[in-house]
């Protein structure tokens, strides 16, 4: 009888326990915002994407209690999340894949619990659909997400283990990831002498790096190889060299770009060019192995390659700004205790605008730009480039010679020379 009244108190106690914990995910359910279709914003009716963001809330996920992207313009190619490390940029990049394609990649669990709740609003070409990560019932087909993590091509796509490291989704959630094979792809249309896609391939590559003159396959050794030219004179190449022994920048660009034109294809079987692509391409980390001046190029190289394809992708360097199209969107993500992860929209014109001035802004928020050794402000150079510094600290090197010499005017029109 005592064992049968403890049993009946236990269960109280657990059913009392299962109504709290219902009143708490039923609370939660109410407080979270539901999306209702949004009018298309847009800047240029001919511009629209095929497929584009528009609306994402996320709650409950990792750091983020309730957050929101609103608005989104459908004719605006690149979207860029900026913040400070740890802020939470990878996180809303995940929350997004896991409202466009659900919370399973394959057979595979990426999310198990159960309060968490992601829904997206995204344009599907002629309509707008409205999913979330528990109940997709149409996920975005047309979709690739990288991580930092992308310079391994895949093995051998027969090994399961290899086959999950390529997946859609693994590269953002690990570590260890695993580009699709490009080269392999390029060896087969050869073999099946299907030259067009092959050199449509060769120049899409070309056209994103300016460095490469050339991609070929060496017949003797089967390998794909690179030829980079000399950009002095741009006439000259080095030697062919396979994809391992290519600089980890160029590896980037082909690994990426590779991944994207045989993870879209799939989808899309009827494209041969890779200009016609469709869908949306999530990068963490886009700066990541690139040369400022290479940073720079690589929206406007992306977009020019795929230009129906939007880019959804995170940055810690001001200098993909620079070359971010008119109309590119700006969220910066930050964190606090009371809040956990916010999304804002940044509203700054980077048109006329300098990395300083980038930096300084409300984009990154730093104080200043100053060197940690500068002990004297007012001998801080404010030129705009380090030729015009080098062209005044020659005007006032001749200045100061002539003032010492006995001159009473100039013998000749000086014109100071850059070395």
């Amino acid at each position: 009888m005592r064992f049968f009244l403890e049993w009946l108190e236990m269960l109280d106690k657990y059913q009392a326990y299962e109504s709290k914990s219902l009143e708490k995910l039923f609370s939660f359910a109410i407080d979270l915002p539901i999306l209702e279709p949004q009018k298309d914003s847009y800047t240029k009716k001919e511009k629209i994407l095929p497929y584009s963001l528009k609306n994402v809330v996320v709650a409950n996920f990792q750091g983020i209690k309730n957050a929101k992207i609103e608005n989104l313009p459908v004719d605006t190619q690149w979207v860029f999340l900026v913040g400070e490390n740890g802020f939470g940029k990878s996180t809303v990049l995940q929350a997004i894949l896991l409202g466009l394609k659900g919370s399973k990649d394959g057979n595979y669990e990426l999310i198990q619990d159960r309060s968490i709740n992601i829904q997206v609003e995204y344009k599907n070409n002629t309509e707008n659909v409205i999913t979330d990560c528990w109940n997709n019932l149409h996920p975005l087909s047309h979709l690739a997400a990288y991580g930092p993590s992308r310079l391994n091509l895949q093995a051998d796509a027969t090994i399961s283990e290899e086959a999950r490291r390529s997946s859609v989704s693994y590269g953002l959630f690990n570590s260890d990831g695993a580009l699709l094979n490009i080269e392999a792809k390029m060896k087969d249309w050869l073999l099946q002498k299907d030259e067009q896609r092959f050199e449509l391939v060769r120049q899409a590559f070309c056209k994103l790096i300016p460095y490469l003159a050339d991609v070929r396959l060496n017949e003797k050794t089967s390998q794909i190889e690179y030829l980079e030219k000399d950009m002095v004179n741009g006439t000259e190449s080095y030697e062919p060299l396979p994809y391992p022994k290519l600089a980890s920048g160029f590896r980037a660009i082909i690994g990426l770009a590779g991944d994207m034109i045989v993870r879209l294809s799939h989808s899309q079987p009827e494209v041969t060019d890779p200009a016609q692509l469709k869908g949306i391409v999530i990068i963490d980390e886009l700066d990541l192995h690139w040369h400022p001046k290479l940073q720079k190029q690589i929206p406007q190289l992306f977009s020019n390659v795929f230009p129906k394809i939007q880019f959804i992708v995170s940055t810690h360097s001001p200098i993909p700004l620079l070359g971010a199209p008119h109309n590119s969107v700006i969220l910066k993500v930050t964190r606090n205790k009371e809040e956990g992860v916010k999304i804002e929209r940044v509203e700054v014109d980077l048109k006329y605008l300098t990395p300083n001035l980038i930096l300084t802004s409300g984009i990154f928020d730093m104080e200043d730009v100053l060197s940690v050794e500068n002990d004297d402000i007012t001998q801080t150079r404010t030129e705009d480039t380090f030729e015009e510094m080098q062209h005044n600290d020659e005007v006032e090197k001749y200045l100061e010679e002539f003032e010492k010499s006995n001159r009473q005017f100039p013998d000749e029109l000086f014109e100071p020379k850059v070395s």
